[in-house]
Parts: structure tokens; C-alpha cells; sequence
């Protein structure tokens, strides 16, 4: 397989999600204020600033909408899926429950299906930027300009993640007995596997994870090169984009002009 798992994953949900980044592994216990750094769209955790002391008496305000949602999706190629209704009688002797039937045709596939998921932000994030700016300007060290922070997350309550590493990867996922249609918008199926054809990546789970995420870093309000022209390299990095930035300003004006904001660069390597 030419690329991992992880990498399949997180480009499949960047491109579908746009803002945001898709959690690696699934269901890392990522907590708003974790910050950390990109590799590709990966995000790895480093810390949380809670442990700054120049932030103790600054006091984050957490939105939690509580309405709930579905979010689904599947790579563009390679992915098919049927929802089976229980069964009126018995298959072979065998009595059939309502049932989910995923196939792949390809390598590198994804289906993902969250249910029951709501959004939650950090509400004060512009005056938590301002925070951080001071805190990078006195010392670079301390908060790099390449940090980002998880400023969202998205909650579901129930997960049905798979990632094909085979091309004629498929799985069949049954129902309780008392579910006689599956609606994925749903959290409560219990979803159990009854039949998978070769191998694959899956998370199955009612207990409530959290995929997705949204992040925020310092940075100018504007760019001095398009993606298109980002340096030829196999591992293109924020330190590589900061490095050739501060190269075309002069020294005193580096970090004029830095703002806190959305980050929703694309890094697919």
C-alpha cells in the first residue's frame, strides 16, 4: 500500500470536511487548548495551554452546541454500501437482522459515519489569539509560530469508521434484533460485525469519540507564494513556509502583521 492508513484517512476527511481535521488514531482524547504540530494533516498533541503560566488568569469561554447531526461521507471511488432491513422470517434457519453492508473496490478507500455529533469551540478565541501572540513575541521558543491549537472538535456519539488495505476489502455489521431499519443518523444500533472478506481498518463504536477537529495557529494575512509554488519536496512542512517567509522580510518587520486565526491549510503530502 502506498500510503498509511493514517495519511489515507486524514486527506480523505480534509478534503471532504475542508476546515476541518480528521483525529489519528480515532478516538485520542483530544481536548480543546491541546496544541501541538502538523505533520501532512495529521495533528500531533504536544501539550494543552493550560500548563502556561502566563495564561492562569485568562478564563476560555466553551460554546457546546447541542444540536445533533450526521456526518457521512466515502471517497469518491472505490466504496459501495446497502442497508438491509430485518428479515420477516428466518435465512437458512437463521433468523436476519437489519444489517449494513460495506464493500471496497479499491485500496486507499474510506467510509465514515458519525452520528449524534455535536460542535464544540473555544468562544473567546480572538482574545485567546491575542494571548498567544505575546506570549510567541517574547519568547519564539515558547509558542512557535508553527504550533497550532485545537480550537473545535465535533463529538458523535456514535462511530462506523473503515479504511480499505485491500481492494475487495467488505464487512457486514448486524443490528440489535429490536432495530428493524438502520438509519446511521441514529446512535443506538448496536452495530456488531457478522461477516468481513479480507482486511481493512475499522472503529465500531456507541461510546462517543472524537474524529474531527478545528485548529487556529499565528500567521500573516497574507501569503507570499500560492500552494503551487511551495518548495519541490516530498515532506513539505509549516517550518519550511516560515523559514522562506522570514527569508523575504527583513529582519525587524518578521513578525509584524501576525494574527490568530482559522488554520485550514490543505498539507496532503
Amino acid at each position: 500500500m502506498g500510503n498509511s492508513i493514517a495519511k489515507v484517512y486524514v486527506n480523505t476527511i480534509k478534503k471532504n470536511q475542508k476546515v476541518l481535521y480528521g483525529v489519528w488514531e480515532p478516538g485520542f482524547p483530544v481536548q480543546l487548548g491541546d496544541y501541538g504540530i502538523m505533520k501532512g494533516n495529521i495533528f500531533t498533541q504536544l501539550g494543552n495551554i493550560s500548563e502556561f503560566e502566563e495564561l492562569k488568569d485568562f478564563n476560555i469561554k466553551i460554546r457546546r452546541d447541542e444540536t445533533k447531526d450526521e456526518k457521512s461521507f466515502t471517497s469518491k471511488k472505490g466504496v459501495q454500501f446497502q442497508l438491509n432491513p430485518k428479515a420477516e422470517g428466518t435465512i437458512d434457519g437463521v433468523k436476519a437482522n437489519a444489517s449494513i453492508e460495506v464493500k471496497f473496490s479499491k485500496e486507499n478507500a474510506v467510509f465514515f459515519n458519525g452520528a449524534e455529533c455535536v460542535f464544540e469551540l473555544i468562544e473567546n478565541k480572538y482574545q485567546l489569539g491575542q494571548e498567544l501572540l505575546k506570549i510567541h513575541k517574547k519568547s519564539k521558543d515558547k509558542w512557535k509560530k508553527e504550533f497550532v491549537l485545537v480550537t473545535d472538535r465535533v463529538i458523535t456519539k456514535r462511530a462506523l469508521i473503515l479504511i480499505s488495505t485491500s481492494s475487495d476489502f467488505s464487512i457486514t455489521l448486524e443490528a440489535d434484533a429490536s432495530v428493524p431499519v438502520i438509519d446511521l443518523a441514529k446512535a443506538s444500533l448496536g452495530l456488531k460485525v457478522s461477516k468481513q472478506k479480507s482486511t481493512g481498518y475499522k472503529v465500531n463504536t456507541e461510546d462517543g469519540i472524537i474524529p474531527l477537529i478545528g485548529l487556529s495557529k499565528i500567521k500573516r494575512p497574507f501569503l507570499f507564494f500560492d500552494k503551487e509554488f511551495k518548495p519541490m519536496v516530498k515532506a513539505y512542512t509549516l517550518e519550511m513556509e516560515d523559514a522562506i517567509i522570514d527569508y523575504k522580510l527583513k529582519p525587524e518587520s518578521s513578525d509584524e502583521n501576525l494574527q490568530f486565526s482559522q488554520f485550514t491549510e490543505d498539507l496532503d503530502e
